[in-house]
């Protein structure tokens, strides 16, 4: 597996997902236990990953404002078909 493309993301702690999401923040409401963020490849569609482990994703926060996502995310059913891990806040684009 190769990396190809990283983006730094900005999480974003928030009560709900607001409805306008801003390109490379990762908004995370924990009440509801669910993350959106906008495709971290550029192409500008609204992803969502439940949090909370099981068959969804695992998030690991650390004191510094900084993020992990333990599962990759693979928007395959967009047309750009990213696919691509968040580690420390930066995501790394697999191939």
């Amino acid at each position: 597996m190769k990396t190809i493309k990283k983006v730094e993301i900005t999480p974003v702690f928030v009560d709900v997902i607001p409805d306008e999401l801003e390109q490379n923040k990762f908004y995370i409401a924990e009440q509801y236990n669910v993350a959106s963020h906008l495709c971290l490849c550029g192409c500008g569609k609204e992803t969502i990953t439940p949090l909370g482990g099981g068959r969804n994703w695992d998030l690991i926060k650390e004191n510094n404002n900084t993020i992990t996502l333990l599962g990759s995310v693979g928007n395959y059913s967009y047309e750009c078909k990213s696919h691509y891990v968040i580690n420390k806040n930066i995501a790394s684009f697999l191939e």
